[in-house]
């Protein structure tokens, strides 16, 4: 008898724990990772906005045949940046 009552005591607070404080852990869980995945999204645009003036600055200032290698470069970099926003979202 006295174990049965010890498993329903048991089984009461995993019950009551679940019910209580389980809900709002899970829904701050779910904050945060929708809070850290727009934070990186918005990181990621950035630094390609930046990207993207920086390399039209450059094209302008710089002369030379490396500049036609360094323009590839930010291309696809930016392309790449493109496709991390995408598969974020």
């Amino acid at each position: 008898m006295k174990m049965e009552l010890k498993e329903l005591k048991k089984a009461l607070e995993k019950a009551l724990i679940q019910g209580t404080v389980a809900p709002p852990c899970v829904q701050t869980t779910t904050t945060r990772k929708e809070l850290v995945k727009s934070m990186g999204q918005s990181r990621v645009e950035r630094l390609k906005n930046s990207s993207s003036n920086y390399i039209s600055n450059f094209q302008s200032s710089a002369k030379g045949a490396w500049v036609t290698k360094v323009k590839t470069t930010f291309e696809n970099t930016s392309t790449k940046l493109t496709t991390i926003t995408k598969e974020g979202k």
